[in-house]
C-alpha cells in the first residue's frame, strides 16, 4: 500500500499536539478557560518580537482580531479599506461587516504582496487603512507600501496570519505599522487549532486594548472540547489514511455530527458571519506555547524540504514562485508553483493525484479563497486585477510541512520531472 502525500489538512497535525489535547480534556479539564496560559503565550510572542511596548490580545478568530482593529479606528460613511484582491473570504466578509467599503488592489507577482503601482491607482481621499498581507510568508514589498501610507496619512494593519519568523531587511514582519495580526490556526506555522494575536503598535490606540477585552466573552466548553477533538481525531484520519478507506468515515462522521470545527462557517462563505466577540480560551494557549517551543525545529525542516525542491526540480513546465534573497528570512511553511496556464494546472493536479500525491489547491483558480466563496457578496468584480486573476488559475502547492519526510520529498520531485 502507497502512502498518500498531503499538501493540506494534516499539515499541522501531530502526536505531540495529539497527546496535549487528550491532557486537555483529562487532567487539565478545570484549565479549559482559566487565564494562565494566555498571559504566558502573550509575552513569549512580545518578546520573540522585540515588541515590549507593544499591547497585544488574543481572539478565537482572525475575523475577530480584525473587527475589533477596524472598530478601533473611527470611520464615516464610505470610508475606505484597501485590501489584496487575493485572499481570504474571512478577510473579505470582516471587513464588509465592520462596516467599511472594500476596495481590492491587484498583486505583484513576485511576492504576492499588494502591487505599489496598482494601489497608488486605487487611493483616495476616502482611504483610511491599508492591509499589507504577506500572502504564504513571502514579505509583500513593505518599504514601497509604508512610504505610499505615510505620504498620505493612512493607518496600516499587516497580515502575518502566515508569516511567523519571516524577516525582511532584519526587521520581522508584523513589527511595522499600527496594527499587526497573527495566527496559530490549525493550518499555519503553528497550530493551537484556533488562535489570533493582535498587536497594536500604535500608541493612539493603546487604551482601545482594555475595551476590547472587555466585549470579548469565552466560548461554550462544547465548541473548546471540538477544537481539541480536531487535533485528536484529525491525527487518527492522517494515520488512517490510505488504510481501508477510513480516515473517509470518520471524518464524514465528525463533520456530520458536529465534533469538530470547520475552517469556515457557511455564513461566512456568502460573507454574512457576524460573531466577532471571542477570546482565546487557556486550553487552545496551552498548545499554542507547547508549539512554540518547537518553533525553530518546524522552520529548519521546512526550509530542508524547500531547499531540496529548489535545487532539483528541472521541470521547464513547472515554475517555482518564490526564491528566498539575501535580505530576507523566510519560514516556507508553503511551497507554491506555478503551471503554464489554467488547463495545464488541473492536468498537474490530476497527474499528481494519480501518483499518490495531494497537492494544496484551496487557493487555486480563485481570487477570493476557498472556490465556493460567494463572489457578488465578497463585492467582487471580475477583470480589475489581471495579475491576480492570472496567478490564481495556475497556482498549486508542494507538501512541505513536519510530516513529509526527505525520501518523500525525493519521490515527489521524481513524479514532477518526469510530468
Amino acid at each position: 500500500m502507497k502512502k498518500t502525500l498531503i499538501a493540506d489538512f494534516f499539515t499541522t497535525v501531530s502526536f505531540s499536539q495529539y497527546v496535549d489535547s487528550i491532557k486537555s480534556i483529562t487532567y487539565r479539564l478545570n484549565s479549559l478557560k482559566k487565564w494562565k496560559e494566555i498571559k504566558i503565550i502573550e509575552n513569549k510572542l512580545l518578546h520573540y518580537l522585540w515588541l515590549h511596548e507593544s499591547k497585544i490580545i488574543s481572539f478565537y478568530n482572525w475575523r475577530s482580531a480584525l473587527f475589533h482593529s477596524l472598530k478601533m479606528i473611527w470611520i464615516k460613511a464610505g470610508d475606505e479599506i484597501i485590501v489584496s484582491w487575493y485572499t481570504c473570504v474571512t478577510v473579505s466578509n470582516t471587513v464588509i461587516q465592520s462596516g467599511w467599503k472594500i476596495v481590492y488592489c491587484d498583486i505583484e507577482k513576485k511576492s504576492l504582496g499588494l502591487s505599489a503601482d496598482d494601489l497608488i491607482n486605487k487611493i483616495t481621499n476616502k482611504t483610511k487603512v491599508i492591509i499589507i498581507q504577506h500572502t504564504f510568508w513571502k514579505p509583500s514589498n513593505i518599504s514601497k507600501i509604508i512610504k505610499i501610507a505615510q505620504e498620505k496619512n493612512i493607518l496600516i494593519i499587516e497580515d502575518c496570519a502566515h508569516s511567523l519568523w519571516s524577516e525582511i531587511k532584519w526587521k520581522r514582519l508584523w513589527s511595522f505599522w499600527d496594527f499587526s495580526i497573527f495566527s496559530t490556526w490549525r493550518d499555519k506555522v503553528i497550530s493551537s487549532v484556533t488562535g489570533w494575536f493582535l498587536v497594536i503598535n500604535n500608541s493612539n490606540y493603546f487604551k482601545s486594548k482594555k475595551k476590547v477585552e472587555n466585549k470579548l466573552s469565552l466560548p461554550s466548553i462544547n465548541l473548546i472540547l471540538k477544537n481539541h477533538n480536531y487535533n485528536i481525531f484529525w491525527y487518527e484520519a492522517y494515520k488512517l489514511y490510505d488504510f481501508l478507506k477510513i480516515w473517509r468515515i470518520e471524518i464524514f462522521l465528525l463533520r456530520k455530527l458536529w465534533l469538530i470545527t470547520e475552517i469556515l462557517t457557511k455564513s461566512e462563505k456568502k460573507c454574512k458571519y457576524k460573531d466577532f466577540n471571542y477570546k482565546l480560551p487557556n486550553s487552545l494557549a496551552y498548545l499554542a506555547i507547547n508549539q512554540f517551543k518547537q518553533l525553530w525545529k518546524t522552520i529548519k525542516h521546512n526550509i530542508k524540504l524547500a531547499s531540496y525542491y529548489n535545487e532539483w526540480i528541472k521541470n521547464k513546465k513547472i515554475s517555482i514562485l518564490f526564491k528566498t534573497k539575501t535580505s530576507e528570512i523566510n519560514n516556507y511553511f508553503r511551497y507554491p508553483i506555478l503551471l503554464k496556464n489554467s488547463k495545464e494546472t488541473v492536468l498537474f493536479y490530476k497527474y499528481m493525484r494519480k501518483n499518490n500525491i495531494l497537492v494544496w489547491k484551496s487557493w487555486s483558480w480563485i481570487n477570493i479563497a476557498p472556490l465556493w466563496t460567494n463572489l457578488n457578496n465578497a463585492k467582487y468584480k471580475k477583470w480589475n486585477c489581471k495579475i491576480s486573476e492570472n496567478i490564481s488559475e495556475r497556482i498549486l502547492f508542494l507538501p512541505n510541512h513536519k510530516n513529509i519526510k526527505k525520501r518523500e520529498v525525493e519521490y515527489i520531485i521524481e513524479k514532477i520531472n518526469n510530468y
